[in-house]
């Protein structure tokens, strides 16, 4: 669990620094702010990150209503999913059910182009 409290802070960092270094990166967001968590089932573990025009912001949870979820079964399962090399593996989770995506799914492809710019 702790592994993936983790992975999701870093991913919060690399969403804001990319968010001061990239001008394509802002770009997209000015075009479409995204709003989306990422958690497991149980709701043990949830993140929330606001990408905004205007900046980054994560938080534990969120009060603020969200355009797309991405829920996890296990924390396991996410951390295997989400550092898995195969660019395929979260599609392939998806269609497997050990992702399940709530709210509108064809953020997903948004959120997947943002990701290409981050720099790892």
């Amino acid at each position: 669990m702790l592994k993936l409290r983790f992975l999701l802070w870093m991913l919060g960092f690399l969403l804001k620094r990319t968010w001061r270094s990239d001008e394509k990166f802002r770009q997209k967001l000015e075009k479409q702010p995204l709003n989306f968590a990422i958690k497991t089932a149980d709701n043990k573990i949830e993140r929330c990150f606001f990408l905004q025009s205007s900046g980054i912001k994560t938080a534990k949870t969120s009060t603020e209503a969200l355009d797309m979820t991405l829920a996890f079964g296990t924390p396991a399962q996410a951390w295997a999913t989400l550092t898995n090399k195969d660019k395929n593996a979260f599609m392939r989770a998806i269609q497997e059910g050990e992702v399940k995506v709530e709210g509108d799914f064809k953020l997903l492809f948004h959120l997947q182009s943002l990701m290409k710019h981050l720099k790892i």
